[in-house]
C-alpha cells in the first residue's frame, strides 16, 4: 500500500511539473508574439548626407593638394592647384594673334575708306551718261551715212561731208569713253563689296581669337579647385604629382548640415505621414536623439515582405515605401541606423 501512495505521489510531481513547463512554453510563446509585434511598429532608417565627388575640369598635374582626410573646408576655400604653365603659354600665343588680327583689321578699314568714293548712284550716272553716248552714235553714224551718198551724188560739198564724218569720229569717242566710265564704277562699287566683306572676315578672327582667350581664361581658373560648400573631406582620391585628365575626381566633400534619415514604412502605416510633419528619431546607442522633417513620401513601392493574415498561415504581400526626414544635424553621420520613435 505505501508504494503505492508513493507511486501517486511521484505522477502527481510529474502532472505539476510538466503543467509548469506548459505555462512557461506559453509564456514565452506569447512574449515572443509580444516582442514580434512590438518589432513590427518599430521601424529603423538609415541616416545619409549630401556627399559630391570634386572632379578637376581641365588636364594637367596636381601641384599642391592642400587638403586631407577629416578635414574641415569652407566653401570657396582652395583645395588644389592644378599646373598652369602650359595654359598661361596659349594664352599668351591668343593674346599676339588678336594684337596681329586688330592691326590687320585697322588696315582693311582704312582701305574700305579710302576705295569707297564710288557709290551705286555714281554707277548710275555713268550708265546714263553711256545710255546718252550711245544715243548721240546712233545719231551720228545716221547722219554720216546719209551725207556720204549726198557727196557721193554731188549733193553736199567735201566740206560738209568731212564735218560730219568728224561729228560721227567724236560720238564713237564719246561712247567708248563713257563705256570704260560704267566699267571702272562697276569695278570700283565690286572693290567695295570686297573691301567691306574682307572687314567682315577680319571681324570673325577677332571674335574666334577672343572667344578662344575666354576659354584659355576661364580652363586658368579652373587650375585652382575650390570646395564647393562648408563641409569636411571624406575621401582622398590623388595625391600631389598625380597626372589628371579631364573630369578626374580629387576628393569627396561632404555637407555635415545637409542629412537626413530613410525610413522604409509599410504600407499599413503610410498614412500617418504627411510632408513636414516632425518625428523624434534614437540611434542605435540610445542617446543620440535628433528631430526629422518629413520632406519625402516616396510614391513608388521599394520591397515587400510576408505576413500571416489568418489562423492558417495565409499570406500576403506588404509593400514598404521611403519616408525622407531632413534632419540637418551635425550628430548624424551617414550609415549610422536610428529608430522612428512613436510609431
Amino acid at each position: 500500500m505505501g508504494k503505492v501512495l508513493a507511486g501517486v505521489r511521484i505522477l502527481r510531481r510529474g502532472a505539476f511539473g510538466l503543467l509548469v513547463a506548459l505555462c512557461a512554453a506559453s509564456l514565452l510563446l506569447f512574449s515572443g508574439c509580444s516582442r514580434s509585434a512590438e518589432q513590427d511598429t518599430v521601424e529603423w532608417g538609415r541616416a545619409d548626407a549630401k556627399e559630391i565627388d570634386v572632379n578637376t575640369k581641365v588636364a594637367g598635374r596636381v601641384v599642391e593638394l592642400l587638403v586631407k582626410e577629416g578635414d574641415q573646408v569652407k566653401e570657396g576655400q582652395v583645395i588644389a592647384r592644378i599646373d598652369d604653365r602650359d595654359l598661361l603659354t596659349q594664352k599668351a600665343q591668343v593674346e599676339a594673334d588678336i594684337a596681329a588680327i586688330e592691326a590687320q583689321g585697322t588696315q582693311a578699314s582704312a582701305v574700305t575708306r579710302m576705295q569707297s568714293g564710288t557709290t551705286a548712284s555714281q554707277l548710275q550716272e555713268a550708265q546714263a551718261a553711256a545710255g546718252k553716248a550711245a544715243a548721240d552714235l546712233e545719231l551720228a553714224a545716221s547722219d554720216y551715212a546719209r551725207y556720204r551718198e549726198l557727196v557721193a551724188a554731188g549733193a553736199v560739198s567735201q566740206q560738209v561731208y568731212e564735218q560730219q564724218l568728224a561729228r560721227y569720229r567724236v560720238a564713237e569717242r564719246t561712247k567708248a569713253q563713257a563705256d570704260a566710265a560704267v566699267a571702272s564704277a562697276s569695278s570700283a562699287l565690286t572693290q567695295n563689296d570686297v573691301n567691306r566683306a574682307n572687314e567682315e572676315a577680319v571681324a570673325r578672327n577677332l571674335d574666334q581669337a577672343k572667344a578662344k582667350l575666354a576659354q584659355i581664361e576661364v580652363a586658368l581658373s579652373e587650375t585652382e579647385i575650390h570646395a564647393p560648400f562648408d563641409g569636411v573631406i571624406t575621401k582622398k582620391y590623388v595625391e600631389e604629382g598625380s597626372m589628371l585628365s579631364l573630369g578626374t575626381p580629387l576628393v569627396a566633400v561632404q555637407d555635415s548640415q545637409d542629412n537626413w534619415v530613410d525610413i522604409k514604412v509599410p504600407e499599413t502605416e503610410l498614412s500617418r505621414f504627411a510632408l513636414g510633419d516632425t518625428w523624434t528619431l534614437l540611434a542605435r546607442d540610445g542617446k543620440t536623439e535628433v528631430t526629422g522633417t518629413v520632406t519625402d513620401v516616396s510614391q513608388k513601392a521599394e520591397f515587400a515582405t510576408q505576413r500571416a493574415t489568418s489562423e492558417r498561415g495565409d499570406a500576403t504581400d506588404i509593400v514598404s515605401y521611403n519616408v525622407k526626414l531632413q534632419t540637418d544635424s551635425p550628430a548624424i553621420r551617414p550609415g549610422m541606423r536610428f529608430r522612428l520613435e512613436g510609431l
